[in-house]
């Protein structure tokens, strides 16, 4: 279990949850596990699951209605073993439960091998201290998520990018708004800023998807 740093270290440095999938299936090979994943349930009820792969074992964990209310009770990670009746029981997976805004509850559900079982104690102790890196990043997904759909442009800011997503270039823009082709990049420059976006095409799509312009 020396691997405990580099782990935190490309947790704190993901950006979105496309990132999580790989790095659970880096675990899996790593540590051997028969699975590796997450499920997160929100305060709206809707269920995301980010996993390796959707294996049978996982599914008979993740499914389970009675997981949600055992994340919401506890704290502390456990063998589904140990969670029995509460959880029909299936072969070892440790339940790591995570708790934070903007989620009702959260399970990093690992798999483990028969031999591993034995270990399971110092298996959560490692696990309980990653969660909370994993939480970390989950927050800071779903902040980001939520700053790009409430952002604010300024009616300048919202008139270039209107009209850039008519398809006019820059100098076209300036014309029609008698302004420089410099003033108009700058306030183009602040929409892809704002929407955290990484080019002029991406945040007309989410200024679009936020309501600021229409097409």
């Amino acid at each position: 279990m020396s691997q405990l740093e580099p782990m935190v270290k490309k947790l704190q440095a993901m950006t979105s949850f496309d990132e999580l999938p790989n790095f659970f299936s880096t675990m899996q090979m790593q540590y051997k596990y028969r699975f590796c994943g997450l499920v997160l349930w929100h305060a709206n009820d809707k269920q995301d699951i980010v996993v390796a792969s959707h294996t049978d074992d996982f599914k008979a964990v993740a499914s389970q209605t009675a997981l949600r209310q055992i994340c919401l009770k506890r704290f502390t990670p456990a063998l589904s073993s140990e969670l029995h009746p509460a959880l029909e029981f299936v072969s070892d997976s440790l339940v790591v439960p995570l708790k934070g805004s903007g989620l009702d509850a959260a399970a990093l559900i690992i798999g483990l091998q028969p031999e591993q079982a034995a270990m399971a104690q110092q298996i959560a102790w490692y696990w309980s201290i990653v969660a909370n890196y994993l939480y970390e990043a989950i927050h800071r997904f779903m902040t980001a998520g939520y700053l790009e759909d409430t952002f604010t442009l300024t009616c300048r800011e919202q008139a270039c990018i209107n009209w850039a997503a008519k398809g006019k270039t820059s100098w076209e823009i300036s014309q029609i708004l008698s302004i420089s082709e410099r003033t108009v990049n700058f306030h183009l420059g602040n929409c892809i800023r704002k929407t955290n976006s990484c080019n002029r095409q991406q945040a007309i799509s989410k200024c679009v998807a936020g309501g600021h312009i229409h097409i």
